[in-house]
């Protein structure tokens, strides 16, 4: 058989050359059995003579772009080659021959210069990740050192891409760069056989090219998250961290224009969510961090909105992701006991309890107790609280856990009881709500001026006429709540009440709130309101002599006395809850009777000490 006679001996043989090319002159020889080749062997000594380049189709002269000279001394051999080729075809060598002489040189150039390859073809790298929760574009780019702006003209390619802004816990995503780490291509696929493929076109990319154009030699690397739960690569570290603190007349724009931060980051930023909101309302002494990478661009912003909360902004690839973080506290139980001898906030003062513990207790018990008509001298309190605590200092009082409340010698106790979904409520030891249908007074501390009568002497028209309802003195600006949950029947300017509020509570009951200064923010007729819920403001709108705010309550369209009548019932915890809500509040019961209990005890000794 010769090599004429097979148009594919032929090709076989253009590959035998270049596999041969990384030997010795002598080899080349061996396999061509040509006597000038071992004549340039003694010369070279066993040097390499002929480096690979691509590889082409036609044979004849283009040989001479086939192999180059690897020394100058291999170049006379070179030159022979465009008239020594001519001849190949005529050496009747055997197809075996051929064969096993290809796979020796290929095994001795593999033995003696392992790293050297046939350059046939461009080489890829090949960067393999496996997405986990809370990673994203950016971050894996990041991870393996991949240029931000091959990431920048990916998200660029078009909507098809759109996939990469919402990536998924176990989405894989190939990644491939060239010998300059340049991205060549990405592709990206998910369950249920959905597949993305992006490919470079010039200094874009567009989707639908391949990610990893044909006749390409592939290298794998490393992947930035190994599949066996190992990190093989931290994401990289911000290069700067830059503090900066809020000064008077700041705003996010002067700050990022003082600073040198890209404009184009800050519109991102605001754009981000609703909870980038808080970055408009900055005050003078807040602290922001940025974290700048490697071009100046901003990486992530941290904005610490008070001792509790922290905004995080970070960048995804597309944009910038944001949320913001409760800080854990540290939580200290604390208790305090007193009696009340003048008024509850000057004894409950005494005993050290916060502004906000004391409006904590006549919220709780402001459904039974008009804190500012019912009080007597020696009523009783005891409270169980959290103090919360951030690195040991201690930031604020926290929740009520427990209280009882003594008034005219009638004890009531409660204890908070948090859901298994998180809600949280009060409730007798026995397991009924504290919670009404209504509250007491709808103006906590508020003095009452003028109670409910059929006959009263009207302070400005100065005419005996009906007074339907009870008036609570207090400082213009004062807040008003709503005593139940209800609907905004009416709200506006009524006649002789000024600005008034009505609100409906079902279908019995009603309630109206009158003179009031102004209304609560976007508070509209039709909308839902909750108990407790600010409603508006006392003030001195319509007929009136002074800041106060009447109040009248209705029953299916009848006024009663809001201070004597008889309000619903409240409900018990629902029976799926009661032996969850027994098991968690029953130390909270014992640690209430313990103080309550030592506090008595101190009292009696004292009294019996007086006396």
């Amino acid at each position: 058989m010769t090599l004429d006679s097979h148009p594919g001996d032929r090709r076989r043989l253009q590959r035998l050359w270049l596999a041969a090319s990384a030997l010795t002159v002598a080899g080349v020889a061996a396999l061509f059995g040509d006597a000038s080749g071992e004549t340039q062997a003694g010369k070279l000594a066993g040097g390499p003579i002929l480096q690979p380049v691509a590889l082409r189709e036609s044979p004849g002269d283009a040989m001479r772009e086939r192999v180059q000279p690897a020394s100058p001394d291999a170049a006379g051999i070179v030159a022979t080659l465009p008239d020594a080729w001519p001849e190949v075809p005529r050496m009747r060598l055997r197809y075996s021959h051929a064969l096993s002489a290809l796979e020796h040189a290929e095994a001795h150039r593999d033995a003696r210069e392992p790293s050297a390859s046939v350059d046939a073809a461009p080489v890829l790298n090949e960067h393999a990740f496996t997405v986990r929760r809370g990673d994203s574009l950016a971050r894996l780019f990041e991870a393996a050192g991949l240029a931000r702006r091959d990431l920048a003209a990916i998200v660029a390619a078009g909507k098809t891409t759109s996939m990469l802004s919402r990536l998924r816990p176990g989405d894989r995503i190939n990644v491939y760069t060239d010998a300059d780490n340049r991205v060549q291509g990405l592709t990206l696929e998910r369950s249920r056989g959905k597949r993305l493929e992006i490919g470079r076109d010039g200094d874009a990319f567009r989707s639908g090219v391949p990610a990893r154009p044909a006749n390409t030699v592939l290298i794998e690397r490393a992947s930035a998250n190994g599949d066996d739960g190992v990190e093989l690569h931290k994401p990289l570290p911000s290069l700067v961290r830059r503090s900066v603190e809020v000064r008077r007349g700041d705003s996010l724009y002067t700050i990022f224009k003082r600073n040198g931060f890209p404009l184009a980051d800050l519109d991102a930023i605001v754009k981000a969510s609703k909870d980038t909101r808080e970055l408009r309302r900055i005050v003078p002494g807040q602290r922001l961090d940025f974290h700048l990478t490697r071009d100046g661009s901003v990486s992530k912003l941290v904005h610490y909105l008070d001792e509790t909360r922290t905004l995080r902004v970070e960048r995804n690839g597309v944009g910038y992701d944001s949320e913001i973080v409760d800080v854990p506290l540290d939580r200290h139980v604390a208790s305090a006991a007193g009696v009340i001898d003048a008024s509850l906030f000057v004894a409950a003062r005494r005993q050290g309890l916060s502004n906000n513990v004391i409006m904590q207790l006549v919220e709780i018990f402001g459904w039974d107790i008009d804190f500012a008509l019912d009080i007597r001298e020696g009523d009783r309190f005891t409270v169980v609280y959290e103090e919360l605590y951030k690195h040991g200092r201690k930031l604020r009082d926290g929740a009520i856990l427990a209280a009882s409340f003594t008034n005219q010698g009638a004890t009531t106790r409660i204890v908070r009881y948090e859901y298994p979904d998180g809600r949280t409520a009060y409730f007798t030891p026995e397991g009924v709500s504290v919670r009404k249908a209504f509250l007491r007074t709808p103006v906590s501390f508020a003095r009452i001026s003028s109670g409910f009568s059929l006959r009263r002497k009207h302070p400005v028209l100065h005419k005996f006429r009906a007074h339907r309802g009870v008036d609570y003195a207090a400082p213009r600006g004062t807040p008003v709540k709503a005593t139940g949950d209800g609907k905004v029947e009416y709200i506006g300017y009524k006649g002789g009440y000024g600005k008034t509020i009505v609100l409906r509570h079902g279908a019995t009951y009603t309630t109206l709130y009158a003179h009031m200064s102004r209304f609560a923010r976007k508070l509209r007729r039709g909308q839902r309101v909750s108990q407790g819920q600010v409603i508006g403001y006392v003030g001195s709108t319509g007929l009136s002599s002074g800041s106060h705010l009447h109040y009248e309550f209705r029953v299916r369209g009848v006024h009663r006395n809001p201070l004597r009548i008889k309000l619903p019932k409240a409900a018990p915890i629902e029976e799926k809850y009661e032996q969850h809500f027994l098991a968690s509040t029953r130390d909270l019961v014992a640690h209430l009777e313990i103080v309550s209990s030592t506090t008595l005890a101190a009292d009696e000794r004292r009294v019996t000490d007086t006396d």
